[in-house]
């Protein structure tokens, strides 16, 4: 796929919101992009009672083998906690993120009768901020509030009908950067986790194109599947229930990798174009990625002559990290290089996600 087809994908993927435990529309339209594809193979895209949405390509081999290769479709958000007297909203986070970047920015809530309402997170302007503060100051954002229009708790009820238990997703646009000077460069909300959904669609054309048979079999001995997966932002639930209720024996988390090269961060001095990113170690050292499989995909990488990044992530957890803890299974993260994470807007790579794909498809080829 050239740059305008992969953006075409993730611009489509990007229609639905997904905050986290309410990614069906989503999953429903990374369905069909897998349809298309799929059309002729007669393979089916199915979901499970966690709302993950799977492709199963059958291998060569009789001794059903499996590896599960995982992407989540999910997004940071919050959740309405409160409704206050005078008609602002309180809320808790769905996903991690700080308070320091909330401060006027505008979200959607999906009220009652499933509309998406506008609001803004309120805060100080500088105008009325003392200059002790506005260093000193953390926000907090359960102590921030939402300003939708309501003068009242029963009209913020009533006319806007949110309710306590509303999720919102941050607002935004998404699309090329700077079109006219560079196609290459995305921004937009919810870049984790579209790009690696994105990705999953392009591998599963890659393997079409070039590791299947006439019968709509593998030329591989492993069983494939390509699993959008939910709940990752909020402890890697659908994940955790895919591997459990299906025979794996490998995994492949597909991510962002974090670019992240700024004062005071922790970071591995990951670039945005300098290729996909084999991360070694996630989770404070908590969450440590299969050795040896790691091993074999930056050889796979060198053999092929394919651009990569070694990454180690310390504030961050994966489907594959938490595949490899929880259930013992051998897995590897890919991390496609992403800017500005859970933040709005974060940065990627139409390129990126294209050579992310190249990578396992290489590595697929690798395991005759």
């Amino acid at each position: 796929m050239n740059n305008k087809e992969i953006l075409e994908i993730i611009k489509t993927l990007a229609v639905e919101r997904a905050p986290s435990g309410l990614e069906k529309p989503r999953g429903e339209l990374f369905k069909k992009e897998m349809e298309k594809i799929l059309a002729n193979k007669d393979i089916s895209v199915k979901n499970d009672a966690l709302e993950n949405y799977f492709v199963k390509l059958k291998g060569s081999s009789s001794e059903k083998k499996a590896i599960a290769i995982l992407a989540h479709i999910d997004e940071i958000g919050g959740t309405i906690r409160k409704i206050r007297k005078n008609g602002t909203l309180e809320f808790s986070k769905r996903g991690g993120y700080e308070g320091r970047w909330l401060v006027s920015r505008t979200i959607e809530i999906l009220n009652k009768d499933g509309k998406w309402i506008k609001g803004v997170i309120s805060g100080r302007s500088t105008h009325s901020t003392p200059e002790s503060l506005r260093v000193k100051e953390k926000l907090e954002p359960l102590e921030m509030e939402i300003y939708i229009g309501a003068r009242s708790k029963d009209e913020a009820k009533n006319d806007y009908k949110i309710h306590v238990g509303a999720p919102f997703v941050f607002s935004g646009e998404f699309g090329v950067l700077n079109p006219e000077i560079n196609d290459d460069i995305i921004a937009g909300y919810s870049m984790d986790n579209l790009a690696a959904a994105t990705c999953l669609i392009v591998i599963t054309q890659k393997i079409i194109d070039r590791l299947m048979n006439d019968f709509g079999n593998l030329k591989i001995s492993h069983d494939v599947y390509l699993v959008a997966t939910t709940r990752e932002e909020i402890g890697t639930e659908g994940a955790h229930y895919f591997v459990r209720n299906n025979s794996v024996d490998r995994v492949i988390g597909v991510d962002i990798g974090l670019v992240a090269d700024f004062s005071g961060s922790v970071n591995s001095d990951i670039k945005l174009d300098k290729g996909p990113v084999i991360i070694w170690q996630e989770g404070r050292g908590s969450g440590v990625l299969d050795h040896d499989f790691c091993k074999t995909l930056m050889n796979v990488a060198e053999k092929n002559n394919l651009p990569y990044q070694n990454g180690v992530c310390e504030f961050y957890g994966s489907d594959a990290g938490k595949a490899q803890k929880w259930h013992g299974i051998p897995s590897a993260l890919i991390g496609i290089p992403t800017m500005y994470s859970h933040n709005v807007p974060e940065i990627s790579t139409l390129s990126g996600i294209d050579a992310a794909a190249e990578l396992i498809i290489q590595y697929l080829k690798s395991m005759g």
